[in-house]
Order: structure tokens, then C-alpha cells, then sequence
């Protein structure tokens, strides 16, 4: 098997701060730090580490590794990475409940400070801190005000839909473009601002890979420049303290590419299944109940991590402060020992998600209700492909359609 090949971007220029040969120096160990991390990955992989093979993140379905690791038991250790991993449906609730477990990285320790190349700012956030943004972030707050949100959704959904041509991508042309927009209005943002705001985000797409898996350091260093940038317009445009900016850029980062990848990734079960997507153009008002199966059977976020800030007991295990846990979050939402009735886990209920993913939910079947109203006749014109290194999401690189069926030529 060949290993991936690894980043050799150049290190990026020295900040104005520092001398031209610090800068240097700061580039060239973070990019050798993203070569080193990510082929413990790959390595674990060789192994035939079930989690390695999942943070692989190659185009086959992760499925079977997931399983691998439900049949290890409900608390798995993958020794190459020093991580506890789960597949195990009660065990993926105490993790996500359990005050001991907090956080997706080292306690204390400033973002670029850990063994993590890139790690989103706005995402590595505490549940003290996502507890006190939540008044800013929950519908009928100041920035989600309750009233029109899906209606706006689904506006701006038709918008993108007549500006497409005939075939066009899903992914990129639609449902990244969509979060952005809408967004733009919803907090108010002034006309040359919303334009701006939704340019800029969806160069925020890896955060969620990012939190796991090293992404390449260009890639990395635009996803950077484009969370900063995005910051910078909230913190000039909207009205309020740095709490209010800070929850609408978790808001913003934490839904836009999920959205993407909800919207897309409903689509697709539904085309696979015989008669699903002729159920839904047949019945728009489906669209929440398909977007609720897709959270069940194929969420968006497939991997979570959290760190043990005390000594604690997991699964029976006992585990020292520090220790990284994996939740596989597809895997424990499909757990056969799940209770009946059990709320679909494709958003953790804490941290980001526990803002931003009522919002997720209300933009995806919007979306998705839109796309079945105007283009019922909707196919597939290409092949899907998924984004390589992209463990979390499973995200598409594109998913080319067409907006009617084809239809022979006349004889």
C-alpha cells in the first residue's frame, strides 16, 4: 500500500511582528508538525489500527472500521494515537455529559500550542464558555431572532437554484453558498458586508476536519486566514460585546460546512433509494423527517473528541487526566443496544453543536424542502467525489447534477 503523500508547502511569510527568519523558522516546524501528525495516522493505519484507518479518511465508507471498533468492546484504546475510542451509544452520552470530559483539546493549552497543525479558534471552546454564548446564539436571541429564519432559508435557497445553470455542482454552487447568505441577513450585516461574509466563509470549511486531522498546510493556512477574517467584518459590523461576535462566529463556522454536508448527504440517500426522492418532490413537508433520518443513519459529524480535564471511569476504564477520547458518533447512532427512540447523535449535544445545531437543522430542511419543490426532476450528472482528509464530515469535494431528467431526442 503507498502512504499518502506528505505536505511540502512552503512556510508561510514572517507576520509583520516577527523577523523574516522567525517567520521562517515558525513555518517550516508547523509545517514538519503537520507532516509528523499526520503520518502517525497513516502508520496507525498500517497497523491495522481501526482508528487510524478511520482518521485515513480515504473514499471507501469508514463503516467497517467503525464496527471493528464497536466489536473491541465499548471502550476501545488505539495505541499508536494514544487515544480511547467508542463506537458504544451510552458510552458516547457519558463522554458528551459527564462534566470530566470537556473540550476537544489539551486543557490550557493556546490553539497552536498542541499536537494539532490546525485547530479552529472559534470551535476549541469549553462548555463553560459555549453555556455563557448561549443566550447570544439561541433562537430569539440577538442574532437568531425567531420569527422568518426558515422562510429566509428558503428564499435565498430559490435564488441560488435560478442563478445555476442546467447542471451545476450541489455542493459548492448550493449548499455552501446557502449558510453564508443567509447568515449574512440574519445578523444584519449591511450590503457590501453580506457579500463579503459570504464569500469568506466557506474557506472555514476544514474546522471540523481540523479538529482531528491534519489538513495540508496551505490548506490549513488559508482555513486560518479566512476564520481571522471572518471574525474581523463580525467584530466591525455587529452591535455588541466580544461575547455577541464570538457566538456569531461560532454559529457561522459551526453550521456552514455541516449544513453543506446534511443537505448533500440527504440528497444522496434519498436518490439511492428506490422512490425516496419521488416520495419527497411529491410531498415537500417530508423534508424534516428525511433531514431527522439522515441525522440517524449518516449524520454529517462522524468523529468527536474530548479530553479528560479530571481522573475519571469510563466504560468501566480507568482513565488519568489528559486522556483523549474518540466518540464515532455514526457508528454509536446506529448502536443496536441503543435505547428505542433514542435522539439521533449526529450532533453532539455540547460545545459548538450545542449552539449551533438547531440552526443546522432549520437551514438543511429548508434547503432540502426548496430543492424538492423546484427542481423535482433533480439527477445525478457526474460522479460524487468526497474531500480527502476529511475523517469528521466525509464532506464532498463536488456532486455534479442536473435539474431535470434527460430526455431522449427526437427521431
Amino acid at each position: 500500500m503507498t502512504a499518502e503523500p506528505l505536505s511540502a508547502e512552503p512556510p508561510p511569510a514572517a507576520p509583520p511582528s516577527a523577523t523574516p527568519q522567525a517567520g521562517v523558522l515558525d513555518g517550516a516546524r508547523a509545517a514538519r508538525r503537520n507532516q509528523l501528525t499526520r503520518a502517525a495516522q497513516w502508520f496507525a493505519g498500517i497497523e491495522d489500527d481501526p482508528y487510524g484507518l478511520v482518521l485515513r479518511a480515504g473514499p471507501q465508507d469508514p463503516a467497517v472500521h467503525e464496527e471493528r471498533v464497536r466489536a473491541l468492546g465499548p471502550l476501545y484504546r488505539s495505541a499508536p494515537l494514544d487515544t480511547w475510542v467508542t463506537a458504544h451509544r451510552a458510552v458516547a452520552d457519558q463522554v458528551f455529559t459527564d462534566p470530566a470530559f470537556d473540550g476537544t483539546g489539551p486543557d490550557g493549552v493556546p490553539v497552536d500550542g498542541d499536537d494539532l497543525p490546525y485547530r479552529s479558534g472559534l470551535l476549541a471552546l469549553d462548555r463553560a464558555t459555549a453555556a455563557r454564548l448561549a443566550p447570544q446564539a439561541a433562537f430569539g436571541g440577538p442574532l437568531l431572532p425567531a420569527a422568518g429564519l426558515a422562510q429566509r432559508a428558503a428564499a435565498h435557497a430559490r435564488r441560488l437554484l435560478e442563478s445555476a445553470g442546467e447542471t451545476f455542482d450541489l455542493a459548492e454552487d448550493f449548499a455552501r453558498r446557502l449558510p453564508g447568505s443567509v447568515l449574512a441577513e440574519q445578523f444584519g450585516l449591511p450590503g457590501t458586508a453580506r457579500e463579503e461574509f459570504a464569500r469568506l466563509l466557506p474557506g472555514c470549511r476544514h474546522a471540523l476536519d481540523g479538529l482531528v486531522c491534519p489538513q495540508p498546510y496551505a490548506t490549513a493556512r488559508a482555513a486560518r486566514a479566512a476564520e481571522t477574517a471572518v471574525t474581523g467584518l463580525l467584530a466591525r459590523h455587529l452591535p455588541g460585546d466580544e461575547d455577541t461576535v464570538r457566538a456569531a462566529g461560532v454559529l457561522a463556522v459551526g453550521a456552514a460546512e455541516t449544513t453543506a454536508v446534511l443537505v448533500t448527504g440527504t440528497v444522496r440517500r434519498l436518490r439511492a433509494e428506490p422512490g425516496a426522492w419521488e416520495r419527497l418532490t411529491a410531498g415537500p413537508a417530508l423534508a424534516a423527517a428525511a433531514v431527522r433520518e439522515t441525522l440517524r443513519t449518516a449524520p454529517p459529524v462522524r468523529v468527536e473528541t474530548r479530553i479528560s480535564r479530571t481522573d475519571t471511569t469510563l466504560a468501566g476504564t480507568a482513565l488519568p487526566a489528559g486522556s483523549r477520547i474518540a466518540v464515532l458518533v455514526a457508528a454509536a447512532g446506529r448502536d443496536p443496544a441503543a435505547p428505542p427512540g433514542a435522539t439521533p447523535l449526529g450532533l453532539a449535544p455540547d460545545l459548538h453543536f450545542a449552539l449551533s445545531a438547531p440552526l443546522i437543522t432549520v437551514l438543511a430542511t429548508a434547503a432540502l424542502r426548496t430543492l424538492a419543490e423546484a427542481l423535482p426532476g433533480l439527477r445525478e450528472a457526474g460522479e460524487a467525489v468526497t474531500r480527502p482528509r476529511s475523517p469528521v464530515l466525509l464532506a464532498p469535494a463536488r456532486f455534479p447534477v442536473a435539474k431535470r431528467e434527460s430526455t431522449p431526442c427526437a427521431s
